[in-house]
């Protein structure tokens, strides 16, 4: 894990609002032969400094598709993973007694758990129990399937087990995948650049603009941290809706006390 993914975000945003408003001042004090009040034809490089800001612009959008893209799969993990649970408890429903209600009940705990895991900030450990109480479902779905008299409900329960414990993996991954750092640093080098011909640019024209500047500066910096914080599944503000886990987790014991089918 780097920086990008460890830091608190207010301190990053902090730290490169400093470094964006070191580059601009740069810009104003580069050492160049400056003429231009002896020069009646000097032309401030504007159109340079739209190129600049327009290129930056279209990074800035790519990078952030390419986290959203991210988020938007971890979402679409939760879900799926939601449906596939609850496809298991559908199947389970159906099971002899007494392997029914110790499925169920191991689904009931495993919903718990997965709930639990996505509210850690943490990676150390975090599969622990997840993985623990796979190995005992699995073990319920063994012992079913040696008593069932009907073992196609069983094998079908097996499939959706299956494929929840699969995205549970995929989830795991999902969560320690990042944007690469070789991409965050050249955005955050070129955005260092674009400040520092910003400032060369004022510098040159006469007028410094410090407020306007400084506001965009603000700007830049808002939307590389809300491009962080989007790429942060753990420890970001904007965060994966766990609510179909959660809606999952409280039609559970309608199913453990024989009520019917959990709502899906």
């Amino acid at each position: 894990m780097t920086w990008s993914a460890t830091a608190p975000l207010l301190q990053v945003s902090v730290t490169i609002f400093a470094i964006l408003l070191a580059g601009l001042e740069l810009g104003y004090r580069i050492p160049l032969a400056r003429k231009r009040q002896e020069s009646e034809g000097f032309q401030s490089p504007d159109y340079l400094l739209s190129a600049v800001l327009g290129l930056l612009a279209l990074l800035l959008g790519f990078t952030f598709s390419l986290a959203l893209d991210r988020y938007e799969g971890r979402r679409d993990l939760v879900m799926s993973e939601a449906n596939a649970i609850g496809t298991s408890l559908l199947r389970a429903d159906l099971l002899q007694e007494p392997v029914r209600s110790g499925m169920v009940e191991a689904l009931g705990a495993y919903v718990d758990a997965r709930i639990k895991w996505s509210q850690l900030e943490t990676l150390t450990d975090s599969y622990a129990e997840t993985a623990s109480l796979q190995r005992r479902i699995w073990s319920l779905t063994g012992q079913a399937l040696r008593s069932d008299p009907e073992p196609q409900i069983t094998r079908g329960l097996m499939d959706s087990l299956n494929e929840s414990f699969d995205l549970a993996a995929s989830r795991a991954e999902a969560r320690k995948t990042h944007l690469p750092q070789r991409l965050l640093g050249l955005l955050l080098l070129y955005v260092v650049l674009s400040a520092v011909m910003l400032g060369y640019v004022l510098g040159e024209g006469g007028q410094r603009h410090r407020g306007p500047a400084t506001v965009l500066l603000v700007l830049l910096t808002i939307a590389i941290t809300l491009i962080l914080d989007v790429d942060r599944p753990l420890s970001g503000g904007i965060t994966v809706s766990q609510q179909p886990m959660v809606d999952l987790g409280h039609n559970i014991p309608a199913v453990a006390t024989g009520g019917g089918a959990p709502g899906r």
